[in-house]
């Protein structure tokens, strides 16, 4: 009973110890993985942060320049209605038009329709920028058709004079003294205008700065790539509802995506441009904007490898020092419980095991048990003729006897106090201890042990047997008591012999 408590108390100590490192490995790594997210927000909104700076800059610059080209259109149109424009000699009319224009160098051509959509005035380019009919455009058709558009700024085309070109058409409406549709004054404008304005602003390496239009068309993008300009975003619904989502005044906003165009994973923040249908775009790329981030993943996750490892070899190394000292604890415990001459249970376990056995009985009244109380005959006699030493080699050659007799584990045999052993033989009716009583004395007998101060001239043994009676025994040592008296019946009886005791009657001594 003593080692299953001592057994069950160590693997207590041991799951103990297992929970209390899990336990703490499992905080750890909750309390790591809150930090690294918390950092990761951290890292993911100041690079929103510094995106929409860079947006801002980019839609301001974009709104400051339009508003001059816009402002160059009204010029234009002001020079129209209020000259004596068709006064002028054909080689001054163009000069006039064009005068004090901005960004000459990006303004492909300008031009003025008339309410037909026929050229009243224009480059000398126009035919060749813009073949066809102008009455036909969306850049004339849109003022026509509605009373205010504003500014219009229609879809890239393409363009080839000295060498190919990417363009936009400016045009905004011209109106009669009362109101009425009078044409459309125009501009072709190089995108080219907006790739340099683009250049201005740094981007980190696979950074990307863009300019959409609400319909998903691309005006342009850095780095640049010509056949980008046009091309139109597959879910332009999205689009749309990432600009309708937010709150701030232009429309503003981040996301994540994957670029279509290099398959790069980028963090994405915008800008609206007021009072156009553009949006800016400026991307970064998620091993710029979190690289610093991931190498304090990897420092973390090599520490927490780190320190499962040394907490796993800990978790084992005391483990294995657990188990050692239940096993040296077993092995003093077995020492404490097992005689030292003859290598059975000594006196204190033999106490243990006839105890436990009659709280068996008690719990079960069905079970029951058998005692052998045995004693070596003249064993006093015996030292005095051969010495203490040939004493102690006699009780061991008993002991080995008694060993021999018995072939279960539930048999507890012992050493019950100098020359007397107690067998307990569990679940064993009279006549099966008898059996075992017979077969001690028969082995004993064999040894052929010379022992010249006994009748029989060689060592002996007398056994005793009593059997648990429900009933008639009031505790253990009651049935110990009627073994011991058994015994000394058999001693009293001649010796050599076994003697069993009920408490009804009293059985016949039998002859080894």
């Amino acid at each position: 009973m003593h080692n299953l408590d001592e057994e069950t108390k160590i693997k207590r100590l041991k799951r103990n110890l297992t929970l209390t490192i899990g336990s703490l490995a499992l905080m750890s790594v909750v309390v790591t993985s809150s930090v690294l997210y918390q950092s990761y927000t951290q890292v993911e909104r100041v690079a929103v942060d510094n995106a929409l700076n860079v947006a801002r800059i980019a839609q301001r610059s974009i709104s400051r320049n339009v508003e001059l080209l816009s402002l160059a259109l009204d010029n234009l149109a002001w020079r129209y209605r209020h000259t004596q424009l068709h006064a002028m000699q054909e080689s001054q009319k163009l000069d006039f038009l064009l005068g004090e224009k901005i960004e000459a160098s990006y303004i492909a051509a300008l031009g003025v329709l008339d309410a037909d959509g026929s050229l009243v005035a224009g480059s000398p380019s126009l035919a060749e920028i813009l073949p066809g009919q102008y009455g036909e455009n969306a850049f004339f058709t849109t003022h026509r058709d509605q009373a205010s558009p504003g500014l219009y700024i229609s879809a890239p085309l393409t363009i080839r004079l000295e060498r190919r070109m990417q363009a936009v058409v400016l045009s905004r409406r011209l109106d009669q003294e009362d109101g009425s549709f009078a044409g459309v004054a125009f501009m072709v404008l190089y995108l080219d205008y907006f790739r340099d304005l683009f250049q201005g602003l740094s981007l980190e390496k696979d950074g990307v700065m863009s300019l959409y239009s609400l319909d998903g068309i691309a005006y342009m993008r850095l780095p640049y790539n010509e056949s980008f300009i046009g091309s139109r975003i597959d879910n332009v619904s999205l689009f749309r509802k990432l600009l309708s989502n937010a709150e701030q005044s232009p429309p503003q906003g981040s996301y994540n995506v994957r670029s279509r165009q290099d398959g790069v994973s980028r963090l994405y923040a915008y800008v609206r441009v007021p009072d156009t249908q553009w949006v800016v775009f400026i991307g970064h790329t998620h091993g710029a904007v979190f690289h610093e981030w991931f190498r304090m993943l990897y420092a973390v996750l090599f520490l927490m490898a780190a320190f499962s490892i040394a907490s796993l070899y800990l978790l084992i190394r005391l483990r294995q020092e657990f188990t050692r000292r239940s096993k040296i604890d077993e092995l003093l415990e077995e020492q404490a419980r097992v005689d030292k001459l003859t290598n059975l249970l000594n006196r204190r376990a033999l106490d243990e095991v006839t105890h436990d056995a009659w709280c068996k009985c008690q719990r079960n009244a069905t079970a029951h048990f058998s005692l052998l109380f045995i004693d070596v005959d003249f064993f006093k006699l015996y030292n005095d003729t051969y010495g203490h030493k040939a004493g102690d080699y006699a009780l061991i050659a008993v002991a080995r006897c008694i060993a021999g007799a018995i072939s279960r584990l539930s048999d507890k045999p012992g050493r019950y106090g100098g020359e007397e052993f107690l067998i307990l033989l569990d679940e064993t009716s009279l006549a099966g201890a008898e059996h075992v009583a017979e077969r001690i004395l028969n082995a004993v007998h064999a040894l052929k042990i010379p022992h010249q101060r006994s009748p029989f001239g060689r060592l002996t043994v007398s056994i005793g047997i009593s059997r648990l009676q429900h009933g008639l025994h009031q505790d253990i040592e009651d049935v110990i008591k009627d073994a011991d008296a058994a015994l000394y019946h058999a001693k009293n009886n001649g010796r050599n012999k076994l003697h069993i005791m009920l408490r009804e009657t009293r059985l016949s001594s039998v002859s080894s």
